[in-house]
C-alpha cells in the first residue's frame, strides 16, 4: 500500500482534532485502517482502488466515488500493479455545525456513489481540488455544506447500523494508537479482547485488510515520518520512540511502507516544500 504526503499523515493521525475540510489530489495512493467523525469522500478519476469500509470490500472503478460516514473504520488499498488518480475530501464534523447532529446519527445508505453519472459533482470535485488552498475559509465551508448537500439529497441517509464487530475493530485501533510505542504481539492482544489468537487474527485481517503486525508497523512508520521533517532527533532516537526494537527493523520497515529509505523521505519532502 502506498502512502501519501506527511500533511496526509498528520490528519490520520490527528483524527478529530483538525477543525477545517480538506481536498487534495492523489496518485496510486492508499490508506491504512483508520477512522474518525468525518466524512470522507474519495474520488477515483482513473484506475481502481479496493476499499474496505466496516468490513466490506468493495471494488471502486474510475468515476465511483466512496463515501465513509463517521466513524466507519475503513482502507484504501492500490493493487499491486495498479494506477490510479483520486481526489480526495475529508469534511470534519467541527467544519458544518448545523448538519453536525444529525450526520452523527445517521450514515448515508450507500458506501459507492456513481458520480459519472452526476455531471455538477464531478465538475465540483475538479474544481475544489485544482483551486482548494487558494479558497478562503468561509468558501471551504460553503463547498463543504454544498457537496453533502448533494450527497445527502442524492444518496440518502439512515440510521447508523449497529454492528458489534465495528466497534471491536474501532476499539482496536484506538487501543493500537495509544499503545503503539510498548511491546504489541499478537497473542497478548486476542487475549486483552476477549479472543483466541487465531480468531482474532481473523478477524483482524477480514476487516482491517492486513496482519496486526503490518498495521502496527504503518503506525509506527507514519508517526516516524512526522519526526524525520518535523524534530531534530538521530535516526535511532526516532526508531525507538515509535516502537521498533532497532535501526534495522525501522529501515526495512520504513522502505516497505513508503518505498523510499528515512533519508531518501527526508529529502523528497524537502524538495517539494
Amino acid at each position: 500500500m502506498k502512502k501519501k504526503t506527511t500533511d496526509i499523515n498528520r490528519y490520520e493521525l490527528e483524527r478529530d482534532d483538525m477543525q477545517t475540510t480538506v481536498c487534495f489530489r492523489t496518485t496510486d495512493g492508499g490508506f491504512p485502517a483508520h477512522f474518525h467523525s468525518s466524512v470522507e469522500m474519495v474520488y477515483v478519476r482513473s484506475g481502481s482502488i479496493t476499499a474496505i469500509v466496516d468490513g466490506q470490500v468493495y471494488h471502486v472503478q474510475a468515476g465511483q466515488m466512496v463515501v465513509t460516514s463517521g466513524y466507519s473504520v475503513h482502507v484504501y488499498i492500490t493493487e499491486e500493479g495498479e494506477h490510479n488518480e483520486t481526489i480526495t475530501m475529508i469534511i470534519p464534523m467541527a467544519s458544518i455545525p448545523s448538519l453536525q447532529k444529525v450526520l452523527n446519527k445517521k450514515s448515508f445508505k450507500e458506501v459507492i456513489y456513481d458520480v459519472s453519472r452526476d455531471e455538477e459533482l464531478s465538475v465540483m470535485l475538479e474544481l475544489l481540488a485544482n483551486h482548494w488552498e487558494e479558497y478562503s475559509a468561509e468558501t471551504k465551508k460553503g463547498a463543504s455544506y454544498m457537496v453533502l448537500g448533494i450527497l445527502i439529497t442524492r444518496m440518502g441517509l439512515c440510521e447508523h447500523p449497529g454492528n458489534q464487530r465495528n466497534n471491536l475493530m474501532r476499539d482496536v485501533l484506538i487501543y493500537l494508537q495509544n499503545n503503539y510505542q510498548q511491546p504489541i504481539r499478537m497473542e497478548h492482544l486476542a487475549r486483552h479482547f476477549g479472543y483466541s489468537k487465531s480468531r482474532f487474527s481473523r478477524l483482524f485481517h477480514d476487516h482491517l485488510g492486513c496482519s496486526m503486525i503490518e498495521y502496527l508497523s504503518t503506525i509506527r512508520c507514519r508517526q516516524a515520518a512526522l519526526l524525520l521533517i518535523e524534530s531534530d532527533m538521530t535516526m535511532l532516537d526516532i526508531a525507538l520512540a515509535v516502537g521498533f526494537e532497532c535501526l534495522r527493523t525501522f529501515y526495512r520497515a520504513f522502505k516497505n511502507c513508503y518505498q523510499m529509505t528515512p533519508t531518501q523521505y527526508i529529502k523528497h519532502h524537502t524538495q517539494d516544500a
